[in-house]
């Protein structure tokens, strides 16, 4: 059985912190789920995926708060950053947790209702 919880904005700093410190080094993959009512125009403003489908290395999670960009930068390599996606104006996080208490995936979404999944793959 998993646990889903809504993690405040107020707290994104600090709990982004928090899963980079106890995730690094996990594999992730990353999908983007446009909203079926989007147009096409808007389809082809969402940034591309860089980093692999079949998973690479987490490296880090940054919220760049609204005066700083508005953004959740998220960083995959070994020990520097190869991949890095970006969501672009963020409103809404989730994070799913096993049983066990690890995390299994983060769901951001962002203005335009477009959900970007970071899986945790091992």
């Amino acid at each position: 059985m998993s646990m889903q919880k809504e993690i405040s904005q107020d707290r994104w700093p600090d709990y982004l912190s928090q899963v980079t410190a106890g995730n690094r080094g996990r594999h992730i993959a990353v999908d983007v789920i446009t909203p079926a009512d989007v147009s096409p125009e808007q389809v082809e403003k969402q940034p591309q995926i860089n980093i692999p489908l079949a998973g690479a290395p987490f490296l880090s999670l940054e919220y760049e708060s609204v005066t700083k960009g508005n953004a959740i930068i998220i960083s995959a390599g070994v020990n520097t950053v190869e991949y890095e996606h970006a969501v672009d104006a963020p409103v809404e996080m989730m994070a799913n947790q096993n049983i066990d208490g690890r995390l299994d995936f983060l769901e951001i979404l962002d203005q335009n209702g477009a959900c970007t999944r970071l899986n945790f793959i091992n």
